[in-house]
C-alpha cells in the first residue's frame, strides 16, 4: 500500500487521549486515524449499496413501476 505523509491540528486533549488509546490497544495513532478514516468512508458506500437494493426491491414488488405506468394518486386508489 502506497502511504502519504498528512498533517494534521487537534486539540491538545485529543491528542493526548489519542495517545493512550493507541497505547493501550498496542497500535499507533496513525492506525488509528487510519480506522477512523476507513469507517468514515466506507459507511457512506454501505449505505449507498443498501438504498441501490432497496430501491432495486420496491421496483420489483411493484408490477407498474418502469413500465411507464403512473401510480394512482390517494384521491384515484380510494374512489368511494
Amino acid at each position: 500500500m502506497e502511504t502519504q505523509n498528512l498533517t494534521l491540528r487537534v486539540p491538545k486533549m485529543l491528542l493526548q487521549k489519542a495517545k493512550r488509546t493507541a497505547a493501550a490497544r498496542g497500535t499507533t495513532i496513525t492506525r488509528l486515524v487510519i480506522e477512523g478514516l476507513t469507517r468514515a468512508t466506507n459507511t457512506n458506500l454501505e449505505y449507498e449499496a443498501a438504498l441501490k437494493r432497496q430501491r432495486a426491491m420496491m421496483d420489483d414488488a411493484s408490477p407498474r413501476r418502469g413500465k411507464g405506468e403512473v401510480m394512482p394518486n390517494r384521491e384515484a386508489a380510494h374512489e368511494r
